[in-house]
């Protein structure tokens, strides 16, 4: 029985806890619940295991670990919520990635399954008394787990297009009682902190001691386990006084059980367990070279990368790779104790010298720990469902308090009658807490979160309005190893998120190396900060490397699509067109849109070439080829949209094949209106002749390229859009004497133009000149009365979205006019007055019309913000 432990390398010391027990009256387990205590235990830590196998985009092995164990206990009385949760969370982002119908309505199966599950497993433990945590009654981590897959299935719920009114309500109700559930449990945690940090304090104060223990002795017996330092903690109300003299097998079984729950959890820490060949140096969340558990894993090393096999090119030897270490007890199965224990008639073993490593340990332990030596006892001592229920609460509530801040203010009104409001920076801090903090599913889901609402590609947060001579941070907080963090770092961190967000996506990467949805992080950000061609090139490497299997296929389209978004604010058309094309093969969300993209490529391929931005040997081949193709997707994308043409019957495209059209499949319909009126005048005309404003150009705004665009890019871009301009008018590319434009630029479409050169413009350091455009030929076609309160407009049916994002971007104009060094305005009141022209927006914004949520969702991004500086 103890050539597996023997191996491990040195001694196994526990760690009583009896005299926590005061401050908790759940500590009162008795003898014959401890098998099902640590049993729930390791089912927490494989389902961890299975969802960190989805974070390595390594779906497969992650279903297969779940069901290989729902298999082993499947005549078990015992329920196992744990494990529909984990295959729940794993679906759900699956589904969100790619909001393909056929995996959203899986993931709403498999969560409604994780909810009855964990109702069931949360009235099991309290009836038998299963306190699997310190502090918290029994049932408690269920709850969690409840309000988890609730949560989930509500934001799916929400998140499918074709829901009905019906459907609509019910999500909004599991969304009520998620939240019900996980303020409960946040107020819970918040009380009873004093509680547990005094219990951590103790535990960590014992653990040193223990150090020096080597033999663990029960009932005049002495037997050795293992030169690894931990505590009980997994077991609250364990004693090596509460067991009866007859329960020696079991007891070992226990133990040898209990190890094996702190090696998974040990493992996972830092990064060992999927077999990455990780630098736990790096990615370690504790990392104190005194520290038990950095002798431990120096001494493990090998043990460690033997508990894994790497990922192989075929995952059918996987399960093979993985039971090459059956025969030296290196399984994930639970010790029987009366199978698995033989001993020597007086059941002892030779003692062994103590070890120096463990003396230096207990010498190195003062009264009040270091902050990185508190930082590593914190994980090492923190139970795997204590771990669970704080990382869960904290990315739940954090999540939703984040969700809720970002509803429109109408809304919000009335769910804030119902018990519902959100604070945003609330919100921010638990999830950025969760991100630092825990290395888990539920840290690396609050780091997404973060860094979709930083830098995705929707406008959560408006970057534009900055304090004038706002310098970064002088010093930044090292987030490497950390495992707190105080409300005055994340004072720093919200400051700057920028700066942070970046350090823990380096982890990520370094963690799960295989996932394209880490790349696809890394090349919005660097595309947020102006790097395209890195940005690109970052993301081109990572799909034309040989090894490189992606078997995440919502991750590879959201990859290669917001690869061909960055290849466009390059203008570098032909790529982005093929990137847009092949999606087509891949991903269901949109067909229609991708086509029409790549059409909108292939037409400012044809303007450029045209104008002589690009020089071709052949002008009037490449020109004629380029008309070609955009005549061939635009009308290939027409195909593709619901309820039009020959798919006026049948549900070939919409929102994943819904049949159901979707906003921006309004906007291709409505420019393909524009383009059949202007044929009618124009018959000998082509259809790349035909197109006012630039196509590509109109989009790059909605994908907030202009923010991205580095200056020479901007020119283009500015010179571009001024292609189809009427002679001799402000920014345009054409005069009487020549004119690459075939067809009069008419006001609507001068309208559109004007706006784009504006935000252009106020791009490339020219304010004042990008305002004058905005004003003298966008806003005043429109304002009738200047006044607030008497504030009229002329309703435009041409291009909707127009002017409340014109008055959007009016908002921004006044802010940086107002902030200028030249301005005699404070930020006070250059705050007030540009939100009074974001009212003025808010109010022409109302209502569902084309790409309404996009415009609605910029306009509250800029009035959180402008609310913040408003009252600095």
């Amino acid at each position: 029985m103890f050539k597996g432990l023997r191996k491990k390398a040195s001694i196994l010391s526990i760690s009583s806890i009896t005299s926590t027990q005061s401050t908790s009256s759940n500590g009162s387990n008795s003898d014959g619940t401890y098998d099902k205590i640590l049993a729930q235990v390791y089912d927490f830590e494989i389902a961890l295991k299975a969802m960190d196998y989805l974070l390595d985009d390594r779906t497969k092995q992650g279903t297969d670990l779940l069901q290989n164990e729902a298999n082993k206990n499947k005549d078990s009385t015992q329920p196992h919520a744990i494990f529909p949760l984990a295959l729940g969370v794993m679906e759900f982002i699956e589904a969100t990635l790619g909001f393909e119908p056929e995996v959203m309505a899986r993931a709403h199966k498999t969560l409604s399954e994780a909810e009855n599950a964990s109702l069931n497993n949360s009235k099991y433990n309290v009836r038998y008394r299963l306190s699997t945590s310190l502090i918290y009654p029994p049932g408690t981590e269920f709850e969690v787990t409840y309000a988890e897959s609730t949560l989930l299935n509500a934001l799916l719920m929400l998140l499918t297009e074709n829901n009905g009114m019906v459907e609509s309500v019910k999500a909004l109700y599991k969304l009520r009682r998620a939240y019900q559930t996980l303020d409960a449990v946040y107020k819970k945690i918040k009380e009873l902190e004093p509680t547990f940090n005094k219990n951590l304090a103790k535990l960590k104060k014992e653990a040193a001691t223990a150090a020096l223990n080597n033999v663990l002795s029960r009932n005049g017996n002495t037997i050795f386990l293992n030169n690894q330092s931990i505590s009980t903690v997994d077991l609250p109300g364990y004693s090596s006084q509460s067991s009866s003299s007859s329960s020696l097998p079991q007891d070992l079984a226990l133990m040898k059980n209990l190890e094996k729950v702190y090696l998974m959890r040990k493992a996972r820490i830092e990064g060992a367990s999927l077999g990455n060949n990780v630098d736990a140096e790096r990615v370690n969340l504790f990392d104190d070279l005194n520290s038990s558990l950095t002798l431990a894993k120096q001494n493990n090393n090998t043990t460690l990368k033997d508990t894994e096999s790497p990922r192989e090119e075929d995952e059918e030897n996987e399960s093979d790779d993985e039971n090459e270490n059956d025969d030296e007890d290196e399984s994930d199965d639970f010790c029987d104790a009366l199978e698995d224990f033989t001993h020597t008639p007086n059941h002892s073993l030779p003692p062994p010298p103590v070890d120096s490593s463990a003396q230096s340990v207990l010498s190195s332990i003062e009264t009040t720990p270091s902050s990185s030596q508190g930082a590593q006892d914190n994980h090492l001592h923190v139970s795997t469902i204590d771990e669970y229920i704080h990382s869960g609460v904290q990315l739940c509530f954090g999540i939703l308090q984040v969700v809720l801040s970002l509803i429109p203010p109408a809304i919000g009104k009335v769910l804030s009658i119902v018990g519902f409001k959100g604070d945003r920076d609330i919100g921010l801090r638990l999830l950025w807490r969760t991100a630092i903090t825990s290395r888990n599913i539920h840290g690396e889901l609050a780091l997404l979160f973060l860094l979709v609402f930083y830098d995705g590609p929707v406008q959560f947060v408006d970057t534009g309005f900055q304090l004038p001579n706002n310098a970064l941070a002088k010093s930044i907080i090292s987030l490497d190893n950390k495992a707190t963090v105080s409300e005055a770092e994340l004072d720093k961190i919200l400051e700057h998120p920028e700066q942070y967000t970046s350090q823990l996506l380096r982890r990520a990467r370094r963690m799960f190396p295989h996932n394209a949805l880490w790349i696809l992080q890394e090349g919005r950000m660097l595309a947020a900060e102006g790097k395209l061609a890195e940005a690109s090139q970052t993301m081109q490497d990572f799909t034309d490397n040989p090894a490189t299997k992606i078997q995440m296929q919502q991750a590879e389209a959201l990859l290669i699509f917001d690869r061909s978004m960055i290849y466009i604010f390059q203008h570098e058309y032909d790529k982005a067109a093929k990137d847009l094309i092949y999606l087509i093969e891949i991903n269901s969300w949109s067909k229609a849109v991708y086509l029409f993209m790549a059409a909108s490529c292939y037409l400012e391929k044809y303007r450029m070439i045209k104008m002589g931005v690009i020089q071709v040997d052949d002008k009037s081949k490449e020109m004629a080829k380029y008309s070609a193709l955009f005549d061939k997707y635009l009308d290939l994308s027409l195909s593709y949209v619901p309820g039009v043409g020959r798919n006026a019957v049948g549900k070939k495209g919409g929102i994943g094949g819904s049949n159901k059209q979707m906003p921006f499949d309004k906007f291709l319909l409505r420019k393909n209106r524009h383009l059949e009126a202007a044929k009618k005048q124009h018959p000998n005309l082509s259809n790349a002749d035909l197109v006012g404003t630039s196509l590509i150009h109109e989009l790059v705004y909605f994908w907030n390229g202009y923010n991205r665009m580095t200056k020479p890019h901007l020119e283009i871009a500015l010179k571009m859009l001024g292609y189809s301009g009427a002679p001799n008018t402000e920014q345009s590319a054409n005069t009487k004497e020549h004119s690459y434009a075939l067809i009069q630029e008419t006001e609507d479409e001068a309208m559109i133009r004007f706006f784009l050169q504006s935000v252009a413009m106020r791009q490339l350091g020219d304010v004042s000149g990008g305002l004058k455009l905005l004003d003298e030929h966008v806003i005043s076609k429109h304002v009738i009365n200047d006044s607030l309160h008497l504030f009229r407009f002329n309703k435009l049916t041409y291009s909707p979205y127009l002017y409340p994002t014109a008055l959007y971007e009016k908002t921004m104009f006044t802010w940086l006019l107002g902030t200028s060094p030249s301005s005699k305005l404070d930020v006070h009141t250059a705050a007030h007055e540009s939100r009074s022209w974001l009212k003025r927006a808010e109010i022409v914004g109302e209502g569902d019309y084309e790409l309404s949520n996009r415009t609605g969702m910029r306009i509250k991004a800029a009035g959180d913000r402008l609310e913040q500086l408003a009252n600095l």
